[in-house]
């Protein structure tokens, strides 16, 4: 039942906002909301389905902690 819920609210904005950019021929921000759009879709079908999504902070503090000791900033968590 969420599954059905949570297809038919992505269909919805896709329907009420995809139309709009089309008509106004806005194909660079139609791409983005599109593949924004699907990423959205995808982690709420696997957080819906109860597949463990790891959080986003470790793989920023992996970009950031080269830049940030280059920088000279202290880095206070391991």
């Amino acid at each position: 039942m969420n599954i059905v819920l949570l297809v038919s609210v992505f269909i919805a904005i896709g329907l009420f906002e995809g139309p709009k950019m089309v008509r106004e021929k806005l194909w660079r921000e139609l791409l983005v909301f599109g593949f924004l759009l699907f990423f959205g879709f995808t982690l709420s079908i696997l957080l819906t389905l109860g597949v463990p999504v790891p959080s986003p902070v470790r793989g920023i503090r992996s970009l950031m902690n080269p830049i940030l000791k280059l920088l000279g900033i202290p880095t206070y968590y391991s």
